[in-house]
């Protein structure tokens, strides 16, 4: 028998509570890099975690492992860092928030910055299967922080994706008009006023945290194989 504190997801789903306006939109990084790698098609979902406090669905990852897994590779680079001469500021050193005009909230948290005189590194660990938006995540990074008192301020900021076995570097020559026009649209349509589109698919929708409570369009299962066709 299941535990009430650790309801399954079928559970959850009936369960979930009402959203709760945000007082501000709110934005974190890693759902504007999904977006902005086109890993993500239903921006209705990044719209509707910027304006709502949400009863999530569990999401299936053994978050203790991954914790443990990222950990130990973050200590592990920061200790190379170091050993290089480096003084490293890890995450929470990190945390920014960027604030607009229109009150939209940007905020992100990077695994490590690495200063050395003139040079300047910002890392971010991941432990999973390399994606694409993965490399925007450092560059939203690498935009934010020369912004932000501290460390960071007024720097010329290069990037690095530290791997289990290989170092990606991320250049500051991908800093340019077109990468933050597209951060600057992608912040307007999931932290503007109106709903952005929503797109619902078996592959998106079963790993969304948002239930069928605040989603009614959410689709639950895949659609059979159809086998009367006579095409082949």
């Amino acid at each position: 028998m299941k535990s009430e504190k650790n309801p399954s997801r079928e559970q959850s789903m009936q369960n979930a509570g009402p959203a709760a306006k945000r007082s501000n939109p709110f934005i974190w990084v890693s759902w504007l890099s999904k977006l902005m790698a086109g890993e993500k098609q239903c921006e209705w979902a990044c719209w509707f975690r910027s304006h709502y406090i949400w009863e999530k669905l569990p999401s299936g990852l053994d978050l203790a492992k991954w914790t443990a897994d990222h950990t130990q590779l973050l200590r592990a680079r920061k200790a190379e860092l170091e050993a290089e001469g480096f003084t490293v500021y890890a995450e929470d050193q990190n945390s920014f928030t960027l604030k607009g005009t229109d009150g939209i909230e940007v905020s992100g948290k990077p695994d490590l910055v690495a200063i050395r005189g003139e040079e300047a590194y910002v890392e971010d660990c991941k432990t999973g299967t390399p994606r694409h938006s993965d490399h925007f995540q450092v560059l939203i990074y690498m935009l934010s922080l020369p912004y932000v008192e501290g460390h960071c301020k007024g720097r010329k900021l290069e990037g690095r994706l530290i791997y289990n076995n290989t170092i990606v570097d991320v250049p500051s020559c991908k800093i340019d008009v077109n990468l933050k026009d597209l951060f600057r649209k992608a912040v307007l349509a999931i932290g503007g006023p109106m709903p952005a589109e929503k797109v619902p698919s078996w592959g998106e929708c079963r790993y969304c945290d948002i239930s069928k409570a605040d989603c009614p369009d959410r689709i639950e299962t895949q659609a059979e194989a159809v086998t009367d066709h006579g095409l082949f």
